[in-house]
Formats: C-alpha cells, sequence, structure tokens
C-alpha cells in the first residue's frame, strides 16, 4: 500500500489550502520516495507542488487508511495516508507549480466537501471540525 504525507495548510481565516489537479481537489503533497524520511518527504512534496520551503506548528494530526473509488478512469486507490496540520510562515506564499493546477483556500466545511470524491467520510468529518 503506498504511503502519501498530507498537509492541512491553515491560514489566519480559519482556512485550508486545497489544490485541484485534473478533476479533483486534494490536500497538497504526496508520495514518499522509497527510504525517505517522512518530515523531509513533506517538506520536499510542499516545495514542489506549492513552492514552500518551510512550515510553522507542524503537528501529526492523523492516519488514514483509504480505499475508495475515483471518480476519474474508474479506478480503486488504497492509501495510507499520514496527515500533518501546519501553517506557512509569512514569507511563503503558496503557489501553484503544477501546470493546470489550482490551488484555493476555502472553510473547513468546504474542504470537507470537495475532499469527499477522494477521502473517507470519517476524515471528512474531522475536516469539517478542525479547530
Amino acid at each position: 500500500m503506498p504511503n502519501r504525507n498530507k498537509a492541512i495548510i491553515r491560514n489566519d481565516k480559519n482556512q485550508i489550502l486545497l489544490l485541484k489537479n485534473k478533476d479533483y481537489w486534494d490536500i497538497p503533497v504526496g508520495r514518499m520516495d522509497q527510504g525517505e524520511d517522512i518530515e523531509a518527504a513533506l517538506l520536499r512534496e510542499l516545495n514542489e507542488e506549492i513552492g514552500v520551503d518551510r512550515v510553522v506548528g507542524k503537528q501529526l494530526w492523523n492516519v488514514v487508511r483509504a480505499v475508495k473509488q475515483l471518480s476519474y478512469g474508474n479506478m480503486m486507490t488504497s492509501l495510507m495516508l499520514i496527515v500533518y496540520r501546519v501553517r506557512l510562515p509569512a514569507d511563503q506564499i503558496p503557489h501553484s507549480c503544477e501546470p493546470g493546477a489550482v490551488l484555493n483556500w476555502v472553510s473547513y466545511e468546504e474542504a470537507a466537501n470537495r475532499l469527499k470524491n477522494k477521502y473517507p467520510d470519517s476524515f471528512c468529518q474531522a475536516v469539517a471540525y478542525l479547530s
């Protein structure tokens, strides 16, 4: 089962940063390389996806095993997600580093709604009630 790091990036307006690739919304960050340290992978992927190289307040938030049918390509996926809650320092402005990808700050409730096509209901409910 592939492992993925994910970062719930929050701002001072109680919003979460989401990334839209292809036909679905997701939480930034992705695959860990073989033998890579979990936190090093988190920072590497944040840099590759949204152009930031530092975070503050990094906290392990959730570990989720997800088996979900994706709406695109009629595919099944099974993932182990290691999810951190983080904030960005004031000098770190996220921007999309991937062609065609879109970043959007949304409320916790809207994030939960947009993520339900990819993540288990229990995870989306936890996102909706972040504090």
